[in-house]
């Protein structure tokens, strides 16, 4: 007699998580392929008013992904469609029409989409419970859509599933990736041409002579008041509104203390003038919420901040590559990053609003292509392709 074995599909439990709270962080965390993944930085999030709608794929018991996903409002820093939309903002409210809330598949304060754990270990079928999980808590929510607002283009099976259920797919604007193949700091500056070695070390020259010293630190609760203030001036200054941010996140990260998230801080005597927070893996380095005061906003301090200490570290530490981000482009890819393209998924929940959220998308996905290539010239074909160059 030939034992029953059940399928992998009867063996596969899809179901929502109330929160990273409900997952034991070493557990969550073995899926962590990224900075943006890891357990404590969700829970910091959470504490701090995200509101988590994600999805747990389990297989005979045990955990093998997360799909993170968040119902975001107009409360909700870094909202999706602030980025989408732009100046079309205004004309979207002077018609009446109302894009949010919705339900974004992403880590907190990133446009990350990536599942947790290995995605190919997702099958098709669970893949689809997974979307009409979103889809359902989209609709019990009001939610105008579900959205994905950064996929990487060689997720195939996701793409595909997408397209299968109705999703629009647009581009998604692009990302700078530095793979780290140096031992030092030092090697990597030999590795760059030589106008770019002058620009490299014409910065570190500033740093020194400006008199700043930098420091990235997991235990940085001192440095709480300081970072918490610097950032709020610099977004005031930048957006000419308050951040949707709690004044306690950085307090509250501060005091889950882990070596893979680090405050990244710069002085200038016992003055701090560069903060922002690193997150790293052993397969990936990335920070987020960087702020600057304006004396220093753009030169040597913005600079090593943002690409030259990230590469120290991963350098030190043997971390196999660092995502740089997705702004300054022109800056990180003169550098050495390379840019990686990204695909936005969405679903409204009425034929009306994706209809509408379709629309608009499409316009974004050609203004931010245009502002890309516009700001990035020749550089703009520096892509995976030419990781050898």
């Amino acid at each position: 007699m030939t034992p029953f074995a059940p399928s992998v599909t009867a063996l596969t439990d899809v179901h929502m998580l109330q929160g990273a709270r409900e997952v034991p962080s070493a557990e969550w965390d073995v899926l962590a392929r990224r900075g943006f993944h890891l357990h404590d930085w969700f829970v910091a999030a959470e504490d701090s008013g995200w509101t988590p709608r994600h999805v747990a794929v389990q297989r005979a018991g045990n955990l093998r992904a997360v799909v993170p996903a968040y119902l975001t409002d107009r409360t909700t820093m870094h909202d999706l469609h602030d980025r989408w939309l732009g100046p079309l903002q205004g004309l979207a409210s002077m018609a009446g029409i109302d894009l949010r809330p919705i339900i974004s598949v992403q880590s907190p304060f990133a446009l990350v989409s990536e599942p947790l754990g290995d995605p190919q270990s997702i099958s098709p079928d669970a893949l689809h419970r997974v979307f009409e999980a979103l889809e359902a808590a989209a609709i019990q929510d009001g939610a105008r859509a579900v959205v994905w607002p950064a996929v990487d283009p060689a997720s195939f099976r996701v793409l595909k599933v997408a397209e299968e259920r109705g999703y629009t797919a647009v581009y998604g604007g692009s990302t700078a990736r530095l793979s780290v193949a140096w031992e030092s700091f030092d090697e990597y500056v030999s590795s760059r041409s030589k106008s770019v070695r002058r620009t490299i070390r014409k910065d570190l020259q500033g740093l020194n002579s400006a008199g700043l010293s930098m420091e990235a630190v997991s235990h940085y609760g001192n440095a709480v008041p300081a970072m918490t203030a610097l950032f709020f001036e610099a977004f005031r200054r930048r957006n000419g509104k308050d951040p949707a941010i709690q004044p306690e996140f950085f307090g509250r990260l501060a005091l889950r203390t882990s070596s893979r998230i680090r405050a990244q801080l710069t002085w200038c005597g016992t003055r701090l003038v560069g903060s922002s927070i690193n997150l790293n893996t052993p397969e990936l380095l990335e920070g987020t919420l960087s702020a600057f005061c304006s004396d220093h906003h753009a030169g040597p301090a913005y600079h090593n901040d943002l690409c030259y200490q990230p590469i120290r570290m991963a350098c030190e530490e043997g971390i196999a590559a660092i995502d740089l981000g997705a702004t300054a482009l022109y800056t990180k890819v003169l550098r050495g990053g390379r840019l990686r393209r990204r695909i936005t998924l969405l679903r409204g929940t009425t034929r009306s609003s994706h209809r509408t959220l379709s629309a608009l998308a499409a316009v974004v996905a050609r203004r931010t292509e245009w502002k890309e290539r516009r700001a990035l010239g020749p550089l703009w074909h520096h892509d995976e392709e030419d990781a050898g160059a």
